[in-house]
C-alpha cells in the first residue's frame, strides 16, 4: 500500500524520492555527524516550491514522521528520522538579489557558500549575515537565531530578515514578514526569528538585508597562547571585551594544533579569532593588549569576509566522526579566571584529540533588541562557548567516556561562569529543562503560537516546542542520543 503511494507521489512531483537502496539515498542520510544513523523510509527532494506542500501532505496523509534537512550540520540529527518522511530542500537553491533595496532573495536549498559566492560576483561587496561555516543552511541557522562574524556590526542574522515564505502545516503557502497585517502571520514571523527550526512549518525563502562592510577588506585571522596561559590571557579578555567597538568580534577557541617542534604532536592551545569591520591597521591597534601578551603564533590577514568564510569555515566540521555538542550562555564578564581554571582542567583530560571548545562573542547590535522583540530570548549574552566532543566513527565504544566529558566539563563551565541558557542552533538531547534554557520567558509565546499554528502538532521532535520530554538533571540516560522523535 504505502509503496503505491510512494510511487503516485513520485510522479506527481516535479522534482523526485529517494528510497533505500537507490543511488543518492545513502549521501542523503548521512550528515555532519557520523554518529547519526537513521533510515528514513523515503526522501523527497522538491525543485519547485509545490513539490513541498505535496510531500507534507503524504506524511500528513499517511501519518509518518516528518523532519526537514538544509545543510546536515543538525547537532544531533533531527533532520533525519527513522521510517518517516525527510524534506530534503537541496535543489531549492534559487538566489535573487535587489541592489537598490540591498536585499536578497534565498531559496532554502542553499548552503552559506552559496550565498557568499552569489554576492561576491555581483562586485558590490555587500555581506549577508551569515554563519562562520560556509556548508552551513540558512534555514536552520536563521530559525535559531544566527550568530554572524559582523554581528555585533549589524544584528543577529534574524535581525536581518525582512520576510519569509512558509508552508505551514495546514499546506498553505505564507509570505509573512515585517509588513504581515494578520495576527496570525505576526504571530508566526516572530516565533521563526529564533524559536528553531521545525516547529511551525517549511521555510522554503527568505527575504534577508545585505550590508556594505566598514571597509573592502577586513582584518581577520587567529591568535594562540599555550592553555597555561588562560587565567592570564582571559583576565584581560574579559575586560577588553567591554572597551571594543562594535566592529570587533574576537571568538575563541581550546583545543589542539600541531607542535611546532615535533610536529606530530599536539599542543593544547587557547585560541583567539579576531574579525575586525574596518581597516587593518585600526584594527591591528585595537589586539595590542593581545599581542603584548607572547601568543605562540599569530596569524592576521587582510581579506573580505567571504574570502575568510571560504578560508577558515571548515575548522570546526565534524567531518564523518562521531560528536556530542552542548552549548552555554554566558553573561558579561562571565568569561572569568574560574571559567579559565575549568578549561585547562577538562581539555587536559578530554578522551580525544579530536575534541575542542569554541565560543562566539556577543553584545553590541545584538543587544540593541529587547528579549521579547524575536523569540530569540538572548539579546544580553556575552559569549555562547560550544563544546564539541568528537571521536572516531569506528569506535562506538568510545561513545559512553566521550559524551560524559563534554557533559561534566559544560555543567562546571556553566557554574563558574555564571550560565543564564543555552544555544537551540546547538541543541543537545541531554539538557535538562531545555525549554527555559533555550527560550527563556518566550516560551510561554512560543507554546501558544505553536498550538495556534499546529493544533495537531505534525510537526514534532525530541525538542520541539510543547515537547514534553525533559532528561535527568544528572547525566544517566544516552538514548535520547539515539532518536529524534519523543513520544
Amino acid at each position: 500500500m504505502i509503496s503505491k503511494a510512494i510511487n503516485e507521489l513520485a510522479q506527481k512531483l516535479s522534482g523526485y524520492v529517494l528510497q533505500a537502496g537507490d543511488a543518492e539515498y545513502e549521501a542523503a542520510t548521512q550528515i555532519d555527524n557520523g554518529r547519526i544513523q537513521l533510515k528514513p523510509l523515503v526522501i523527497v527532494r522538491p525543485t519547485v516550491v509545490e513539490d513541498v506542500a505535496l510531500g507534507l501532505k503524504f506524511a500528513i496523509t499517511h501519518n509518518l514522521p516528518f523532519t526537514i534537512k538544509g545543510g546536515g550540520h543538525s547537532a544531533t540529527g533531527y533532520c533525519l528520522n527513522d521510517d518517516g518522511v525527510v524534506m530534503d530542500m537541496k535543489h531549492l537553491n534559487s538566489i535573487t538579489f535587489n541592489k537598490d533595496k540591498q536585499t536578497a532573495h534565498v531559496q532554502m536549498g542553499v548552503i552559506w557558500f552559496d550565498v557568499y559566492k552569489f554576492m561576491a560576483d555581483t562586485g558590490t561587496g555587500l555581506v549577508p549575515i551569515g554563519g562562520g561555516c560556509p556548508t552551513v543552511a540558512p534555514p536552520g541557522f536563521v530559525l535559531g537565531g544566527g550568530y554572524s562574524f559582523v554581528s555585533r556590526s549589524y544584528g543577529m542574522s534574524i535581525d536581518n530578515i525582512l520576510s519569509m515564505k512558509i508552508i505551514t502545516p495546514d499546506g498553505t503557502l505564507r509570505h509573512i514578514g515585517i509588513d504581515s497585517k494578520s495576527k496570525e502571520d505576526q504571530d508566526v514571523f516572530w516565533a521563526c526569528l529564533g524559536g528553531g527550526g521545525g516547529n511551525f512549518g517549511i521555510v522554503v525563502e527568505m527575504e534577508m538585508k545585505v550590508h556594505q562592510p566598514k571597509s573592502e577588506k577586513m582584518l581577520v585571522g587567529q591568535m594562540r597562547y599555550h592553555l597555561e596561559q588562560a587565567e592570564e590571557v582571559l583576565g584581560y579578555y574579559n575586560e577588553w571585551v567591554e572597551t571594543i567597538p562594535n566592529e570587533m568580534a574576537v571568538y575563541g577557541f581550546v583545543g589542539n594544533q600541531p607542535d611546532f617542534v615535533e610536529t606530530t604532536k599536539d599542543v593544547k592551545v587557547l585560541g583567539l579569532t579576531p574579525v575586525f569591520n574596518g581597516e587593518y591597521a585600526e584594527g591591528l591597534d585595537l589586539l595590542q593588549g593581545l599581542l603584548k601578551l607572547k601568543p605562540i603564533n599569530t596569524d592576521l590577514k587582510n581579506m573580505t569576509l567571504p574570502d575568510w568564510e571560504f578560508f577558515n569555515g571548515n575548522t570546526t566540521k565534524v567531518s564523518g566522526n562521531s560528536a556530542y555538542i552542548r552549548s552555554l550562555i554566558l553573561p558579561k564578564h562571565g568569561m572569568n579566571n574560574d571559567v579559565a581554571k575549568v578549561f585547562i582542567e577538562y581539555m587536559s583530560k578530554a578522551p580525544s584529540p579530536l575534541s575542542f571548545c569554541v565560543w562566539t562573542l556577543s553584545g553590541g547590535e545584538i543587544a540593541s533588541r529587547n528579549p521579547a522583540d524575536t523569540a530569540f530570548v538572548h539579546r544580553h549574552a556575552r559569549f555562547i562557548p560550544e563544546v564539541k566532543s568528537i571521536w572516531d566513527a569506528d569506535q562506538p565504544g568510545d561513545a559512553l567516556k566521550n559524551v560524559e566529558w563534554a557533559y561534566e566539563f559544560f555543567e562546571a563551565l556553566g557554574k563558574a561562569g555564571g550560565a543564564t541558557g543555552a544555544y537551540v542552533n546547538y541543541i543537545d538531547p541531554l539538557l535538562h529543562d531545555w525549554p527555559e534554557k533555550y527560550y527563556g520567558e518566550n516560551y510561554a509565546r512560543l507554546n501558544a503560537i505553536k498550538k495556534q499554528v499546529d493544533p495537531k502538532n505534525f510537526f514534532n521532535f525530541q525538542q520541539g516546542i510543547g515537547s514534553s520530554f525533559n532528561p535527568n538533571q544528572k547525566l544517566t540516560d544516552l538514548s535520547p542520543l539515539n532518536r529524534t522523535i519523543f513520544k
